[in-house]
């Protein structure tokens, strides 16, 4: 079933039009992510979905009730910011019951319900405490708290790790994901961290320019994007996108990597039909870092040699910098010590593993 449904929404602010004939639909318990970089138009469409900005066009339905035009109390929804909302003059149980007591609640309803948030928060020991003097994490639970608490339709966040540190951020990203799966909430989370995005959402919308250009769950959009941006956004270390130019030599198919001698041959695909109608014409290669092999030996099957310019550790792995003509492609490999800076080597790339997209309109076709 689905909570909630988006068509064709479109938003202007004078001559900038922020969002573009967006759709898309969030289901019951699902965890859904607007990702995309600042001004792609992801929290213009959280906020047109809250009641805080109207659409100009488009309809906004939650649970089967079309709440376009209703001012937010009347939408059934939460929305929690980047800045954590919460009354630092309030101990944490007053912020917790400050829904409650606006509805009009009775007390002993209250008192049963923010024990049991509390209580599912880990917030218990704190209810006596004034908000103002908590830290940042449980701030951010006090304010998911009094989202939760009024029990929403839908819980929209907007960057709401933001401004948290790193080793708090992982953390949060644990507790948020195991409190939406325990409560069964109905999140819409936006973000412009594709890390985020990944290792939260059940499925995830990329935005670019007031677009959704794909939408599928985190491994559909890594392993199968639809347009070079969304190649290029998800991932890290970032894709190799490299110009190329399909050409035919002796029947078969190869890819001549631009300004280089590097051909990759294809060798007797199964795709022949489609690569057929893109003979000739300029394309564009992806390839990701961690499926490229090195080899210091020439063996079978690898496409071509280059200099290591240098190398990034990362731990158990490590980020190869390879050179091609004046640029470089990046290769991720678990932690060798035969590779050094300056090395000559091999390198294949597994043709299972590349995405062709036409140069023109970056669309995939392979």
């Amino acid at each position: 079933m689905n909570k909630l449904i988006v068509e064709n929404l479109t938003k202007r602010f004078g001559d900038l039009v922020a969002v573009k004939n967006v759709s898309f639909n969030v289901k019951e318990g699902e965890f859904f992510s607007l990702l995309g970089p600042s001004g792609c138009g992801k929290t213009t469409t959280l906020r047109c979905i809250a009641g805080l900005e109207t659409p100009d066009e488009g309809r906004i339905i939650i649970k089967d009730r079309d709440v376009t035009r209703l001012p937010p109390q009347e939408r059934g929804v939460s929305l929690v910011f980047q800045e954590f909302a919460v009354f630092p003059h309030m101990t944490v149980y007053e912020n917790l019951a400050f829904g409650l007591k606006v509805r009009k609640t009775p007390k002993e309803e209250i008192k049963k319900k923010v024990l049991e948030i509390a209580e599912i928060l880990n917030l218990k020991e704190s209810l006596s405490k004034i908000a103002g003097r908590l830290g940042l994490s449980e701030k951010q639970r006090i304010a998911l708290g009094r989202s939760i608490i009024v029990e929403p339709e839908i819980l929209l966040l907007d960057e709401p790790l933001t401004l948290v540190d790193a080793k708090v951020k992982e953390a949060m990203r644990r507790e948020l994901r195991r409190l939406q799966r325990d409560l069964k909430i109905t999140i819409l989370y936006v973000t412009h961290d594709q890390l985020e995005a990944m290792m939260m959402s059940d499925r995830i919308a990329v935005m670019d320019a007031g677009r959704i250009l794909q939408i599928g769950t985190p491994t559909e959009i890594y392993e199968d994007p639809k347009k070079v941006f969304v190649a290029r956004f998800i991932g890290s270390p970032t894709i190799n996108l490299l110009e190329s130019k399909l050409i035919t030599e002796k029947d078969e198919y190869a890819l001549l990597i631009k300004d280089t001698e590097v051909k990759i041959h294809l060798g007797n695909t199964s795709e022949r039909n489609v690569l057929s109608k893109h003979s000739g014409r300029e394309l564009i290669v992806g390839i990701r870092p961690e499926d490229i092999d090195i080899s210091k030996e020439l063996e079978p099957g690898y496409h071509f040699s280059s200099t290591i310019e240098f190398i990034e550790m990362m731990g158990e792995r490590m980020e190869v910098y390879l050179k091609l003509n004046e640029g470089y492609i990046r290769a991720l490999t678990p932690l060798r010590t035969d590779l050094k800076e300056g090395n000559r080597v091999y390198v294949r790339i597994p043709l299972s593993k590349i995405l062709l997209f036409e140069a023109g309109t970056e669309e995939r076709i392979l």
